[in-house]
């Protein structure tokens, strides 16, 4: 049996949007990261503009800085990028079925998108940082398209 994963698309979205849909299909506690190269870029700090991985428990504290942002849990992944000072084009990931207001649908040629859950697999993190789980979307011919981030590895999930 396949197991069946949702994409959605929210486009030119709001920081407002952001968070709203983040504290929606992720919820909170979550783990975030993001980073700049264009905006809100400070060339001299160098690889600092890029955040690490961190623990969000505060929707309030989502940080929407720079070009690019990502919020996971095992629930969902939610990422966006930054079109302008406040407009956002969001994608959504989840396997189960949302309902996001101002959200569209995204399949693959109108078939849904197939998911597997690696039981062992881990993406593995430098400076002993706990291992990321993940969840591979797949075309219905079985192309690898898109790694959904889903939380910490089990001893150390929020």
């Amino acid at each position: 049996m396949t197991s069946i994963g949702y994409m959605y698309r929210l486009r030119e979205a709001t920081g407002a949007d952001v968070r709203r849909v983040v504290h929606q299909c992720v919820g909170v506690p979550c783990w975030t990261f993001g980073g700049a190269s264009l905006w809100d870029i400070i060339p001299e700090d160098g690889s600092a503009n890029l955040r690490p991985i961190t623990k969000l428990s505060d929707i309030d504290h989502l940080d929407l800085r720079g070009d690019f942002g990502h919020a996971f849990s095992e629930r969902a992944e939610v990422r966006w990028k930054r079109l302008d000072d406040d407009a956002y084009d969001v994608l959504i990931l989840s396997e189960t079925e949302l309902s996001i207001e101002g959200a569209r649908p995204i399949t693959c040629e109108g078939a849904p998108w197939e998911i597997e859950r690696p039981a062992k697999a881990m993406i593995l993190q430098t400076d002993k940082r706990p291992a990321i789980n993940y969840v591979l979307y797949r075309a219905p011919l079985g192309a690898l398209q898109l790694v959904r981030l889903a939380g910490l590895a089990e001893e150390e999930r929020p």
